[in-house]
């Protein structure tokens, strides 16, 4: 047994020669170099393995003195949660991947549409493949445990049951969002208490998308909340809930003065409201005819900054009224963006409808319509929104694009054929512009192409996809072409049995 002393000297001899050794040093070993010890295991070897055999007794004497600790602070993080349903097979991880870079290259619609479809079909994605970040929105909420195991960077447990008062701060912010939003859908005054109970101890911008989350089957009983907020100390909160008072019909609450009235008036001057129609009378507003373009641009800006329900106020009619009688075609572009992103954040539902209704017609004679009726989606319920999109796809009258109608769906559909695929204008189209390319180019070089067919891998039902597949190789794409990836990913990926 060596002594303290000895263990000591031993550690210098063989620190030196390390040191040796990391200059570079090829000198013989000398036994005076090594610790005594180690000097009858060198007996009889030959000089030249000397180094090989001192190089490998020093790498397991370092290893048996330094045992590695982990430091104090150290903390081992949880297992990923299990969803408890089927991983994406491993023949489509691969594709999967694929479509995922392409889909975020293109910068289309988020991850969640793509995710939608492996639910549809009974899966979800391999962790190793996909993983949600911090700031992901709109995922399946069956993968809000994975946002909570990634954004747990104490290594915490976390609790992963419902959302409530007492785990509120355990939570990320937009896997606690997520989950609100979600309460809201199923149970509106659970998610109210959950508000007013906790979203005062949150900052500014985190609070305001907090109560943003009441737009979700807004009702009476939010009045009193939201009341209280037009007190709140930030000005978007306040115009927020402001907003939300005049969607209910509180357009009393509404900020008031006489400047406010007195601009709506000057507003009102420049609209001329007509009764036409013999059998059936019908309000129509229309632009005054004006001697200046910078009498257009007051009026537009006006038109801006003027809560709805006090121009409606104004012209003595009410916001319902004021949704159907303005004329789109009457008036310029920028003022229809001005009065629908207006309504989006005032009118009530029923207004909204009505106005829905005058984009549609409108959009029959200009394609400018769409970009109208995506401001309003926010607005509508999906199920509206499908049957929207579905009235879009079969109006050969609107100039669309698949990715326009993308815009309205929240997972992919189920019930749309080929037949009635390929009757559409959109479709249509798509193949015009595809055989352009191909006879161009051999191959599908362009974005919109790309992003136009991706679209389609995103939206559609695998018994549409593929017949489709079959006509564009047809056509004469390349069944190896990326463009397809989205189509072909759609159309291999079987539900499960």
């Amino acid at each position: 047994m060596l002594t303290t002393e000895q263990i000591r000297e031993e550690q210098a001899l063989l620190e030196r020669l390390q040191q040796r050794w990391m200059v570079g040093s090829d000198l013989p070993i000398e036994p005076e170099a090594l610790p005594a010890s180690w000097r009858p295991l060198f007996e009889g070897l030959a000089e030249e393995r000397l180094p090989a055999v001192a190089v490998a007794l020093l790498s397991q004497h370092q290893c048996v003195l330094y045992q590695p600790q982990a430091p104090e602070e150290l903390r081992e993080y949880p297992m990923l949660p299990d969803l408890n349903m089927p991983l994406l097979p491993y023949h489509m991880r691969a594709q999967f991947r694929r479509v995922s870079a392409s889909i975020q290259a293109r910068a289309m619609k988020p991850a969640g549409l793509l995710l939608q479809l492996l639910l549809q079909r009974g899966y979800i994605a391999h962790p190793a493949d996909w993983l949600p970040s911090n700031n992901d929105e709109g995922l399946p909420e069956i993968y809000l445990p994975w946002s909570q195991w990634v954004a747990n960077e104490q290594g915490e447990t976390g609790d992963f049951g419902a959302l409530s008062m007492d785990n509120w701060d355990d939570w990320y912010p937009a896997s606690r969002l997520a989950m609100l939003k979600e309460l809201r859908f199923h149970n509106p005054t659970a998610a109210l208490n959950l508000i007013q109970a906790c979203a005062g101890r949150e900052p500014a911008e985190k609070r305001l998308k907090i109560v943003q989350v009441l737009s979700i089957r807004l009702t009476e009983a939010d009045v009193i909340y939201l009341q209280s907020l037009t007190n709140d100390r930030s000005q978007k909160i306040v115009r927020v809930a402001s907003q939300y008072l005049a969607r209910l019909g509180r357009s009393a609450l509404l900020e008031k003065n006489t400047e406010t009235a007195a601009a709506a008036q000057e507003l009102a001057e420049f609209y001329e409201l007509k009764t036409v129609g013999m059998v059936k009378k019908q309000l129509q507003l229309l632009p005054r005819k004006l001697k200046s373009k910078k009498q257009q641009a007051v009026r537009s800006e006006i038109l801006q900054t003027v809560p709805l329900q006090n121009f409606a106020e104004a012209l003595e009619i009410t916001v319902e009224e004021l949704a159907v009688a303005w004329q789109f075609e009457k008036n310029r572009d920028y003022d229809n963006r001005s009065l629908v992103a207006g309504a989006v954040n005032t009118l009530p539902d029923l207004a909204i409808a009505r106005l829905v209704d005058s984009i549609e017609t409108y959009l029959a004679r200009n394609e400018a319509g769409i970009s109208l009726l995506h401001t309003l989606i926010p607005r509508l319920k999906q199920s509206c929104r499908a049957e929207l999109m579905f009235e879009l796809l079969r109006n050969k009258k609107a100039k669309l694009d698949f990715q326009d109608l993308l815009s309205f769906l929240s997972e992919p559909l189920t019930e749309l054929s080929w037949d009635e695929l390929r009757k559409t204008s959109p479709w249509k189209s798509l193949m015009k512009r595809v055989a352009e390319e191909l006879a161009e180019n051999g191959y599908l070089q362009t974005t919109y192409l790309q992003r136009e067919l991706s679209a389609l891998g995103l939206m559609l039902p695998r018994e549409t996809v593929r017949p489709l597949l079959e006509a564009l190789f047809e056509q004469g794409v390349l069944r190896a072409d990326p463009a397809v990836d989205c189509l072909k990913f759609n159309g291999d990926l079987e539900g499960v049995a």
